[in-house]
């Protein structure tokens, strides 16, 4: 499964625009006073304007494995890093990956992340052309079953098909091999290297399957 664009909806719209577009510089392809279209890579990432709510969001950026020391300090130059017991990045054994995360002016929580096994290397200097396309999004649902089935309708099963949870943990839903996930997760559950936790937000995943909607019964 690949994810070809995430819709969001966020606040504090024109800063974070221009977040993307001068201190993380991706490339803006379209942008009005409502909706800015940002090229990832192979993914778009689509911000809609919403100054009524105060919506936030967890998603992920794939980088090169052998770029990451660079990427994040190429970051660090920027911005400050968001920490977790002392620590400025992860390393998951298990899947042979390391993230740093930061958040941007919406109150998104961004990660960028090398996994060993599944983003290709690269012998050139970091620059925002790297970021090979988006790796996550959470998706923060009351109704987890609901969502699930949605998904799976789509041919997309859980990540080397682990069993669902339904009240408690993360549901990576994606293949292994693609590095690509739409991450199900409980309303309240905290995001690591951050304070917040996931709360239900409207948004549109457009994946190479087909599209998830959240608003959607």
């Amino acid at each position: 499964m690949k994810i070809e664009q995430i819709e969001l909806y966020i606040s504090n719209y024109e800063e974070t625009v221009s977040f993307y577009k001068n201190i993380l510089e991706f490339r803006c392809i379209s942008e009005n006073n409502i909706v800015a279209n940002f090229q990832t890579g192979s993914s778009i990432l689509t911000l809609h304007k919403d100054e009524n709510n105060s919506y936030y969001y967890h998603f992920a950026f794939n980088i090169p494995p052998n770029l990451f020391n660079e990427a994040k300090k190429w970051i660090q130059q920027r911005i400050s890093l968001a920490t977790e017991d002392g620590e400025d990045e992860v390393h998951f054994v298990e899947s042979k990956a390391k993230s740093f995360y930061f958040e941007d002016p919406a109150g998104n929580i961004v990660e960028y992340i090398a996994r060993e096994t599944t983003a290709p290397a690269t012998e050139e200097t970091f620059t925002p052309m790297h970021v090979v396309n988006i790796s996550e999004i959470g998706l923060t649902s009351q109704d987890i079953k609901k969502n699930i089935e949605k998904i799976q309708k789509l041919g997309i099963s859980s990540k080397n098909n682990e069993p669902i949870s339904y009240d408690q943990y993360l549901n990576f839903m994606g293949e292994y091999e693609d590095g690509v996930y739409i991450i199900v997760a409980p309303v309240g559950r905290r995001w690591i290297f951050s304070d917040k936790k996931g709360i239900v937000a409207p948004l549109l995943i457009k994946t190479n399957r087909g599209v998830i909607n959240s608003s959607e019964n």
